[in-house]
């Protein structure tokens, strides 16, 4: 790896190996487990080569990106289709970590840490998460990306897009890109720079005034026009809520003809702008008996060759993938929010290790052949976690059975089953292997 120099003697590209190994154990701030080994190394030595690893001074986000790039350029080679780039902001919560002196004010003045914006690209077809594409976290000096050489000054979530946008168009994938971000960025001011730019966009919008057959009206009022005049189709099947349901769709073709708004100083501005003329695609998520669950208002400048309005609100459907992604890096998985690192430089260092892991599970999670899904069921298997009846394959179970699975295998090189049976039975019979017997009648 040509982006991981060796210098002072330090093999970093092995290191990086290493440590992205590490992550197979979740819920683990510096270490991989109690008494565990990672290629070799102890708790307290991976621990030690973590530590150095975060500080180093050849190893930049920029470079720690590429390999979550390489991995995105292999799933178009081998699955082409159109990708989804699913844009998200989450706050970390540092209150508890003085020693931290970056942290940065969030909701309140009691509540500090770092603002974790991700741009996480997923397949069209099926929603399967592939990698991240960018990362960034918001410092109290800055912004610190895997775009950018040093912080840049930090700038509101919605102002974020477009750059994002312009960085992953610049990947050069050879693929449809479709931008998919919730209403936060429903926007019209920010809306006519996107198309101006070329860039496809899916957001989830809130109730504006809009043209419709020529007729200025609001998005709720097509809504309900569609709900009236019983214009839904059904898109499918979709879960809400870990609950069974179907996708219903209605599409209109609707125009932002008002001006745009921005903030200078204290005071809003309009910035007067084109007709900008988008697709509305209304998707109602519905339980079994038809009682809506859900409404959510898309616009999108997708052209309908591309992507019909079934296909549309399952896109939108499919952001959930990187809820999914916050929740195992901050809950389910790696407990992102107790990380004892001092700075955001270092924490983001060991999240884009732990990304790197992450996206290798999602590669074995992408596989359907036989012998993938043998080997995933072993490792949910040595995970022994629950899991729903539906999902029998979770991403954090995979890193934990992952995790048990290294731990293993060097005692399992050094004694045979029989070995290792023979010892449950002199000292620890209870959990010894069943012999069978046979009893006769």
């Amino acid at each position: 790896m040509k982006y991981l120099p060796t210098r002072l003697g330090i093999d970093l590209q092995n290191a990086y190996a290493i440590l992205v190994k590490g992550f197979g154990k979740t819920g683990s701030s510096t270490a991989p487990g109690p008494g565990a080994t990672v290629a070799g190394l102890k708790p307290a030595s991976f621990a030690q080569k973590l530590w150095r690893f975060c500080i180093h001074p050849l190893v930049v986000e920029s470079a720690l990106i590429e390999p979550m790039h390489r991995v995105i350029r292999q799933e178009v080679a081998d699955h082409p289709g159109v990708l989804l780039a699913i844009h998200d902001w989450s706050t970390l919560s540092f209150a508890d970590h003085p020693s931290k002196t970056d942290r940065a004010t969030l909701t309140h003045a009691d509540d500090v840490g770092y603002d974790l914006a991700t741009v996480l690209m997923v397949r069209g077809d099926d929603g399967a998460p592939i990698a991240p594409a960018l990362v960034s976290l918001t410092t109290a000096d800055g912004v610190l990306s895997t775009r950018d050489g040093d912080p840049v000054p930090d700038i509101c979530h919605i102002d974020q897009v477009r750059g994002a946008m312009e960085y992953v168009h610049d990947l050069g994938l050879g693929t449809p890109l479709v931008h998919v971000i919730d209403r936060e960025a429903d926007s019209v001011n920010h809306w006519r720079q996107w198309d101006a730019d070329g860039h496809l966009a899916l957001v989830r919008g809130d109730d504006r005034k809009v043209l419709c057959q020529g007729k200025e009206t609001s998005l709720v009022a097509i809504a309900d026009g569609f709900r009236q005049g019983d214009a839904f189709q059904d898109a499918g099947e979709a879960r809400y809520h870990g609950r069974v349901a179907r996708l219903y769709v209605a599409e209109a073709e609707v125009v932002l003809h008002r001006p745009g708004r921005r903030n200078v100083g204290k005071k809003k501005v309009e910035v007067p702008g084109p007709p900008l003329p988008l697709r509305l695609v209304v998707t109602e998520v519905r339980d079994l008996k038809g009682r809506v669950l859900a409404r959510w208002l898309l616009l999108t400048n997708v052209p309908a060759v591309l992507a019909d309005a079934a296909t549309i609100a399952r896109w939108y459907y499919f952001r959930w993938r990187i809820e999914s992604m916050h929740k195992l890096l901050k809950r389910a998985g790696w407990q992102l929010e107790g990380w004892l690192q001092r700075d955001g430089h270092r924490l983001l260092i060991k999240l884009l290790i732990a990304f790197g892991a992450g996206a290798s599970i999602w590669a074995l999670e992408r596989r359907h052949d036989d012998e993938s899904q043998a080997f995933q069921r072993l490792l949910m298997q040595l995970s022994g976690r629950q899991t729903k009846r539906h999902r029998a394959i979770t991403t954090s179970g995979l890193l934990a059975g992952l995790w048990v699975l290294q731990a293993a295998v060097g005692p399992l090189a050094r004694y045979c089953a029989d070995q290792l049976n023979a010892m449950l039975e002199n000292y620890l019979p209870l959990f010894a292997t069943v012999k069978r017997v046979c009893i006769p009648l």
